[in-house]
C-alpha cells in the first residue's frame, strides 16, 4: 500500500512539473509570435553583396521615371510592406538616417509592397525623404529585380548597380562625404 500511494505522488509531483513547463514554452512561443523578425537581421532572401542588380524601369509617386542605370554611386534602396511589425521599427530609423544623408531625396529610393488599399500611408511618411515608387505583391519590377521576399530589407549600391550591402536596418549603412 505504501508503494502505490508514493508511486501516486511521484506521478502527481511529475505532472505538475511538466505542466509547469508547458506553461513556459507556451510563453515563449507568444514571445516569438509577437517579434517574428528582430529588426537588423538580413531580409530572408535576397540578391546577395557584389550581385548586379538586373536592369529595371518604373515610375515614382511623382510620376518621373526611375531606372538603374540613373542611380547614383551609394544610393539606398529599401523594400517596406504594410502590417510588417519590423517595417515599422525600421521606418523612423531609415526616415531620420534618409534625413541625415547628403544629396537629398535621389540617392535614396523607398519601395513600399502591397495593396494599393494600404501603401498611401507608407508613401506619405517617406516621400518627403526619398523617390517612393509603389507595387503591389508580385507583380514590381524593382522589388523582382533585387529578388525582394522578405521585408524590411534595405540595400546600398554602388554606380554599376552592384549591392555593396544587403541588410533589414540602416545602422551599418556608409553615409557618403558632402
Amino acid at each position: 500500500m505504501a508503494y502505490v500511494v508514493a508511486a501516486l505522488v511521484v506521478t502527481n509531483v511529475l505532472t505538475l512539473l511538466n505542466l509547469l513547463l508547458l506553461f513556459g514554452v507556451i510563453r515563449r512561443l507568444r514571445e516569438q509570435q509577437d517579434n517574428p523578425v528582430p529588426p537588423g537581421r538580413p531580409g530572408p532572401a535576397s540578391l546577395p553583396v557584389g550581385t548586379r542588380v538586373e536592369a529595371f524601369t518604373t515610375v515614382d509617386t511623382e510620376g518621373r521615371a526611375l531606372a538603374l542605370d540613373e542611380l547614383p554611386d551609394g544610393t539606398v534602396v529599401a523594400f517596406f510592406s504594410p502590417g510588417c511589425a519590423p517595417c515599422e521599427v525600421l521606418l523612423p530609423k531609415f526616415v531620420a538616417h534618409a534625413e541625415a544623408r547628403p544629396g537629398g531625396r535621389d540617392g535614396i529610393v523607398a519601395v513600399v509592397v502591397g495593396p494599393p488599399s494600404e501603401t498611401p500611408a507608407y508613401a506619405d511618411r517617406l516621400g518627403p525623404v526619398a523617390r517612393v515608387v509603389v507595387e503591389e505583391p508580385g507583380s514590381g519590377a524593382v522589388a523582382s529585380a533585387f529578388a525582394v521576399t522578405g521585408y524590411p530589407t534595405v540595400f546600398q549600391l554602388d554606380g554599376d548597380g552592384r549591392i555593396l550591402l544587403s541588410d533589414a536596418s540602416v545602422d551599418r549603412l556608409a553615409v557618403p562625404a558632402a
